[in-house]
């Protein structure tokens, strides 16, 4: 088998052979709540998840380039006009965050809304959607972006198909311009964001089958949340707060302590300077990225200066995190920064926790490095 990937932007007009239908059965409230986005000559879509401060989630692939990583110099938000259903209010956008991991499944932004261009204004605050972590396969989805010819605000739907890796799998056609746009569920919330179609076609191109996939909107808050717990909140309203949260209660403790992060030109790991004169070093990449979102924070030190660190251990997974050893099943949620583990007794218990795409939230730990965990008392 041969898979050929195409990325929101990258012209996928051939796989269709007619464009999704206008948006035209949600509330003028839900339609305000998908803007057009436009970041330098890329056009996409984006959702409002804080109308008081004007947050707009989008991907990242719409707010930088994702082949150099150069941020956009410029990006523009338009909400619909509803009888149209085509861009007519405008404003300026700055980027506040982004990310663009291929291998991670990171694709995501959060713009934030600043003045308006030209005279034509909405009411503050903005429209926006609260968010479903808990949607299940087979459940219905819509997706909402600005694929249209002319820049329409459109609709397609479909169903939840699966759950991989951080993305929601579903049959509602994307289509250019949908990127960064919202896939909300039956009530109205965020479910996820369409980033990708993905085409898979066989050695001898006899077949293909093409399937549409969404950023998980759980992926995007654990990815805010490596900078600090729970910070997502700062940006997403839940449907259900206290479900999305219920893991809490099982967390000891959740912060590294690190005086810094450094790293020297000869050794490739980077480390967490504690104040103690003490180092930790992370493992994997895996394991930086669920405490940091990116690598912007190390600092190079020569390897003089890292030895005056005494190296103690290695840095597990963040709290909150489920992980599992590579070559065993049983799964796990990390409840301290010393890795202490919480094994998950069924998947019953797990759907009640996490939701059906519980699984795709798992992180495989390699063998050689399950010593640096801990297994406590299963979580009842």
């Amino acid at each position: 088998m041969k898979m050929q990937l195409s990325l929101g932007l990258v012209g996928f007009l051939c796989l269709f052979s007619m464009l999704p239908a206008q948006a035209q059965n949600q509330s003028l409230s839900t339609l305000r709540s998908v803007v057009w986005v436009q970041c330098d000559q890329r056009q996409g879509s984006g959702t409002i998840i804080n109308g008081e401060q004007g947050y707009v989630l989008t991907d990242g692939h719409v707010a930088l380039d994702y082949l150099s990583g150069k941020l956009a110099s410029v990006c523009t938000v338009a909400f619909v006009n509803e009888q149209t259903f085509q861009p007519q209010y405008y404003y300026h956008a700055n980027i506040l965050r982004s990310v663009f991991n291929e291998k991670l499944g990171q694709d995501f932004a959060i713009l934030q809304i600043t003045t308006s261009v030209g005279q034509a204004l909405l009411p503050r605050p903005f429209p926006f959607l609260k968010t479903n972590e808990f949607i299940q396969r087979g459940y219905a989805v819509e997706v909402l972006g600005y694929s249209g010819q002319k820049d329409e605000l459109t609709s397609a739907d479909g169903v939840v198909k699966d759950f991989i890796g951080g993305y929601i799998q579903t049959t509602a056609e994307v289509a250019p311009g949908d990127s960064g746009g919202a896939a909300i569920d039956q009530n109205g919330n965020l479910i996820g964001v369409p980033t990708r179609i993905v085409t898979i076609t066989s050695a001898y191109e006899t077949q293909s089958t093409t399937t549409f996939e969404l950023v998980d909107v759980r992926a995007v808050m654990n990815w805010l949340d490596a900078q600090g717990p729970n910070v997502h909140d700062q940006y997403f309203t839940h449907q259900d707060y206290a479900r999305y949260h219920g893991t809490a209660s099982f967390i000891d403790q959740s912060d590294l302590g690190c005086e810094a992060l450094a790293r020297s030109p000869e050794v490739s790991s980077v480390f967490c300077l504690l104040p103690d004169g003490q180092r930790l070093a992370f493992p994997t990449d895996l394991t930086f990225f669920s405490w940091f979102p990116d690598f912007s924070g190390v600092i190079k030190v020569s390897l003089a200066s890292l030895a005056q660190y005494s190296l103690t251990r290695n840095a597990t997974f963040r709290p909150g995190m489920l992980v599992k050893l590579q070559t065993a099943p049983e799964v796990y949620m990390v409840t301290d920064s010393f890795g202490s583990l919480r094994y998950i007794p069924s998947e019953k218990k797990a759907i009640e926790l996490w939701g059906e795409n519980w699984a795709s939230l798992v992180h495989d730990v390699p063998d050689a490095f399950w010593t640096n965990y801990t297994i406590g008392s299963p979580i009842e």
